[in-house]
C-alpha cells in the first residue's frame, strides 16, 4: 500500500476514534440541567397624567396669561366637523380652525414629565401663586381640569405646573407652553381671499382697483357679457378710473396672474397708530380685489424694506384711522409682489389698429391663408330676466348659425389686434399678404386689415392700405382659434388662450 494512502487511513481513524470518546464520556457523565430563571423587567417610569381624554371628549379650551391675553374656545361637531366659537370675536380675519385642532389633540392628554413634591409650602416658590398661564380643559360629561403653568425650572424648558385637583407640583415640557404663549395673532386666518391656478385667476376675478401712492386709482371690471358702457371693442376688460377704456385683455391678463397669488409670507406681529410711519403706513397704497362669488380681499400697502414690502388689511386700518381700533395686525409680503405699484395705467389701455362699434358692422369676411369664414351679422331686440330691454347680436358664420357670446368673443378678438409698436424704419416684410379681414360697415363702407409676414412672430399691420404697426403671429392664431371653435359648436373662451 503507497505511504500517502496508509497515512489517510490513519487519519481518519484517529478522527473516529475521538469522535467516539466525545460520545462516551456524554453518556457516562451528561452536564448538569441548567433551568432559565426569569430576569425581571425594569420597572417603568411613572407617568403623571394631568389630563387624560380622548380628542372626540374635549368640548371647551379656556387659557389666560398674566399679560392679559384671553381665549375661550367652546367646541361642537356638526356634520362630522368641529366647530368653534371663540370668544373674543375675531372681527377682521376669523380663527384658523386648524390651530384649535392641534390644541385639542395637545390637552387632552397633558403629561408632567416628573412629580416635585405633592406638599409644597409654598406655591410661589414656583411662580404658582400667580401662575403665567392658566389653562382649563372642560369635556363633554361636564368634568373639567385647571392645569396652572409657573416658572422655568432650573433645567431650561421645563416647568412647574400643578392643577385644581390637588397641591402636587409637576413638571412639564414646553410643548404646552409653546403653544399657549402665542401671540393672539397667531391663531388668526389671516390668509382671506381664494387661491387661484392657471385660467381660473381670468374667470373669476370680475373687479380689482390699484390705488397708488399717489393716490391715482387704477379699476378694471371684467365684462363677461362684452356689453359694459364704452365697451366698443368687446373687450373682455373695461377700465372704469382714471379714464373710461376697454383695456387689452393680455395684458391685464398678465397683471392679474400677479395680483392674484398675493400671499403674505409673514405676520410680523401688531403695531399702533404711532407707528404707523416706520412701515410706510402713513401714505400707503391699497389694492383691492372681488371675485365673482362675492370674496374679496383689501390691502394696504406701505414700504419695503428689508427684503419684504409692509401691509396690513383695509378694513382694520380705516377702522385705526377712525379711532374705533388701537393697532393693525401687521403684515409681510415679498417686494416682488408688489412691482405693479408704479404701473402707468395707459399700458391696460386697449391698443389696436382699428376701434368700429359692432352694431355699426353689417360683416365681416376672413381669409387665412385660403381658409375663409363668412361672418354675417343680425340684431334683434329682447329682453332679459330682470326685465331691461336690450338688442342682441347674433351671426352666421358660412351658413351656420352663432349665438351672441361667440359673436361677440369672436369680434372682440378681430378687433384686438393689439399693437406691439411701430414698424421701424427700414424694416422688411413679404409685400403679399397671408391673412386678410374685412369688416363691412351698415353703410356698405369698407374697412380691410392684411397682415404680412415679417418673421416667425410678427407681422405687419396694413389697415386700410397703409402700413404703420405691427403685431404678434399669435393675435392672428387667436383669432383662427375662436371661429374654429364657434363652427365646432364649443364655447369662445372669454379669455385668451395660453
Amino acid at each position: 500500500m503507497p505511504k500517502n494512502i496508509r497515512r489517510i487511513l490513519i487519519a481518519v481513524g484517529a478522527v473516529v476514534v475521538i469522535a467516539l470518546a466525545l460520545v462516551f464520556m456524554k453518556l457516562v457523565f451528561p452536564e448538569e440541567e441548567v433551568i432559565p430563571t426569569e430576569t425581571p423587567a425594569p420597572s417603568d417610569a411613572p407617568v403623571y397624567y394631568l389630563t387624560h381624554r380622548s380628542l372626540s371628549e374635549v368640548s371647551g379650551i379656556h387659557f389666560s396669561r398674566n399679560d392679559g391675553m384671553v381665549l375661550d374656545i367652546d367646541i361642537t361637531r356638526e356634520d362630522g366637523k368641529y366647530v368653534y366659537k371663540v370668544q373674543p370675536e375675531e372681527n377682521y380675519f376669523g380663527y384658523d380652525g386648524g390651530r384649535f385642532q392641534s390644541m385639542m389633540y395637545t390637552v387632552s392628554t397633558i403629561t408632567a414629565t416628573s412629580l416635585i413634591t405633592e406638599t409644597p409650602e409654598d406655591l410661589a416658590d414656583y411662580g404658582l401663586a400667580d401662575p403665567w398661564i392658566t389653562l382649563k380643559v372642560e369635556f363633554n360629561d361636564g368634568t373639567s381640569t385647571t392645569v396652572y403653568i409657573g416658572n422655568e425650572t432650573p433645567v431650561q424648558y421645563f416647568y412647574y405646573a400643578t392643577t385644581d385637583q390637588d397641591n402636587t407640583i409637576y413638571t412639564i415640557g414646553n410643548y404646552i407652553t409653546s403653544l399657549f404663549s402665542r401671540s393672539d395673532y397667531e391663531y388668526r386666518n389671516v390668509d382671506t381671499f381664494p387661491t387661484y391656478e392657471d385660467d381660473d385667476i381670468y374667470e373669476y376675478i370680475r373687479h380689482f382697483i390699484i390705488t397708488q401712492r399717489d393716490g391715482t386709482n387704477i379699476e378694471v371690471f371684467l365684462d363677461p357679457e362684452l356689453n359694459m358702457e364704452g365697451n366698443i371693442t368687446m373687450s373682455t376688460y373695461m377700465m372704469t378710473q382714471p379714464y373710461v377704456s376697454p383695456c387689452n385683455s393680455e395684458t391685464v391678463q398678465d397683471l392679474l396672474k400677479v395680483l392674484a397669488t398675493l400671499k403674505r409670507e409673514t405676520i410680523v406681529g401688531d403695531i399702533d397708530k404711532d407707528t404707523l410711519k416706520d412701515y410706510g403706513l402713513d401714505a400707503p397704497a391699497r389694492l383691492l380685489l372681488e371675485n365673482k362669488d362675492g370674496d374679496s380681499l383689501e390691502v394696504v400697502i406701505g414700504k419695503a424694506s428689508n427684503g419684504r414690502c409692509y401691509g396690513c388689511i383695509a378694513r382694520q386700518y380705516d377702522d385705526l384711522m377712525a379711532g374705533t381700533e388701537d393697532k393693525i395686525t401687521l403684515l409681510g409680503y415679498s417686494m416682488s409682489d408688489f412691482d405693479w405699484l408704479k404701473l402707468n395705467f395707459m399700458k391696460l389701455q386697449i391698443r389696436t389698429p382699428w376701434i368700429i362699434d359692432i352694431h355699426n358692422v353689417a360683416s365681416l369676411y376672413y381669409d387665412f391663408n385660403g381658409e375663409t369664414f363668412d361672418m354675417q351679422l343680425y340684431e334683434y331686440d329682447d329682453v332679459t330676466g330682470s326685465g331691461i330691454e336690450v338688442v342682441r347680436t347674433c351671426s352666421h358664420i358660412n351658413g351656420k348659425d352663432i349665438y351672441e357670446a361667440n359673436t361677440k368673443r369672436i369680434y372682440g378678438r378681430t378687433l384686438n389686434f393689439r399693437q406691439v409698436g411701430e414698424i421701424p424704419a427700414g424694416a422688411k416684410y413679404e409685400e403679399s399678404y397671408s391673412t386678410s379681414v374685412t369688416i363691412t360697415l351698415k353703410d356698405g363702407t369698407k374697412r380691410v386689415m392684411r397682415f404680412h409676414k415679417m418673421n416667425d412672430r410678427q407681422y405687419a399691420c396694413e389697415l386700410d392700405g397703409k402700413v404703420e404697426y405691427y403685431v404678434y403671429v399669435s393675435n392672428i392664431d387667436d383669432v383662427l382659434n375662436c371661429l374654429h371653435r364657434a363652427m365646432d359648436d364649443r364655447e369662445v373662451s372669454l379669455v385668451y388662450e395660453r
